[in-house]
């Protein structure tokens, strides 16, 4: 779980970097997102490999793209989610920042997520 909490730092630390503005405005912002994708596959990977939720981004449909959260912490009965600047930047109306939701609800959302991702993967098992 070292690795995963190390990962989630740094993955936040990514996400709250501000690049509107900025020279290389396209360089940075592409940066960022390229950054992002690489720890949020890390992560997915090894928090699979250890059976966590902790680690695992929640992707919910958002306008003309996706508001993303991360799983940053687990209790019985919540799963606590942060929300990831990510593209566009769009925030769930009702998770807002994050917040803590039911554990069953992120279970859910990643498992669906889990079989888009199988059923369109390059390699069918």
């Amino acid at each position: 779980m070292e690795t995963i909490n190390a990962k989630i730092k740094e993955l936040l630390k990514v996400s709250a970097e501000d690049v509107i503005g900025s020279n290389d405005f396209s360089k940075k912002f592409d940066a960022k997102m390229k950054n992002q994708e690489r720890l949020m596959d890390e992560l997915k990977t090894l928090a699979k490999a250890k059976g966590t939720l902790v680690g695992r981004v929640i992707q919910l449909p958002h306008a003309d793209s996706y508001a993303l959260y991360l799983v940053t912490k687990v209790s019985k009965t919540t799963a606590t989610v942060v929300w990831l600047d990510w593209c566009d930047g769009w925030q769930d109306d009702i998770l807002d920042a994050g917040c803590d939701i039911p554990i069953a609800k992120a279970s859910a959302l990643i498992g669906r997520r889990d079989a888009l991702d199988a059923m369109f993967s390059k390699t069918k098992f």
